[in-house]
């Protein structure tokens, strides 16, 4: 089963440029400890990030990954996440 760490940012738009390489970090980070995730952007408001981390629920989370928890913890010096989840897989098809 997968499951999904969800968390939604407002980052100032002058900051934005110093936070998308620290996400890169995360992604990287995250990669290495056989885990995949991808960032995106608010269509309509630009200072808005939705980050997700994804792991297979068979391996160790990369959440408790040392790399991972510094690379996100980075993160929060841009701006502490508005909203934040855990979510596992419905269904399997």
């Amino acid at each position: 089963m997968r499951r999904l760490l969800c968390t939604t940012r407002q980052v100032a738009l002058d900051r934005s440029d110093d936070y998308l390489p620290a996400w890169d970090s995360v992604r990287l980070a995250v990669e290495r400890a056989g885990g995949r995730a991808w960032l995106f952007r608010g269509a309509d408001h630009e200072d808005r990030f939705l980050e997700f981390i994804e792991w297979d629920d068979a391996q160790t989370t990369p959440l408790e990954d040392e790399a991972v928890t510094a690379a996100v913890e980075n993160l929060d010096t841009f701006a502490s996440p508005l909203a934040a989840g855990e979510w596992e897989e419905a269904s399997e098809a």
